[in-house]
């Protein structure tokens, strides 16, 4: 008897919280945090379109965009200014980031879209793994 109240007290409570169950209502909207931000890429598996103030790029904040919600913020860092020395400090997210999940940094020896020389990309994500696979 008791197992059974505890199914639906859990039943309940699933259906009581359906905006966190999606694993992305937490983060924030693109709108909300740059409006005048353009598409640069179509949808990348577990990544969402990328999103940028044009006279940002290069460097970004490039925006990882998956059903309006920023999923994670990318910066590229081209491998010429790497190697030279180059020092990037105070870069700006360009918002209030959420906690950060996870953080990846690949290597692009061909370079990616417009920027066809060797660079760095650089991801801070802010929403599961396991969310962004069901994208």
């Amino acid at each position: 008897m008791k197992l059974h109240k505890v199914a639906r007290v859990a039943a309940c409570l699933a259906l009581a919280a359906p905006a966190a169950a999606d694993g992305l209502s937490h983060l924030p909207l693109l709108s909300e945090i740059a409006p005048q931000a353009v598409p640069i890429s179509p949808q990348v598996p577990q990544m969402g379109a990328h999103w940028a103030e044009r006279a940002h790029l290069p460097l970004g904040p490039i925006y990882c965009v998956i059903d309006d919600r920023v999923v994670c913020v990318e910066y590229m860092f081209l491998a010429t200014e790497l190697a030279s020395g180059a020092a990037w400090t105070g870069i700006a997210t360009g918002m209030q980031t959420p906690p950060i999940t996870r953080i990846d940094m690949e290597y692009k020896p061909d370079g990616v879209g417009p920027f066809q020389e060797p660079l760095y990309q650089f991801h801070l994500y802010f929403a599961d793994g396991e969310v962004l696979a069901e994208h």
